[in-house]
């Protein structure tokens, strides 16, 4: 393989993380769960928005907004 296909083909696969995370993070929020994804070495938990009535009581704490689900 020439290394243009091999850059190339990265940039497809890693094309396709992305648009299946986007896809995750999409379910998690219709379910209203959260999703931990790794990006650049780093563990992160990804919280979907609730609404302004649940936000206001938890000041934006993501463990505060789990526990009231």
């Amino acid at each position: 393989m020439k290394e243009k296909e091999i850059i190339e083909m990265q940039r497809l696969i890693d094309e396709g993380v992305r648009r299946a995370q986007y896809r995750l993070l999409q379910r998690a929020c219709a379910a209203n769960q959260t999703l931990v994804v790794c990006r650049g070495g780093k563990i992160l938990e990804m919280v979907p928005e609730v609404e302004p009535s649940v936000t206001d009581a938890a000041n934006g704490d993501p463990l505060a907004r789990r526990k009231q689900r």
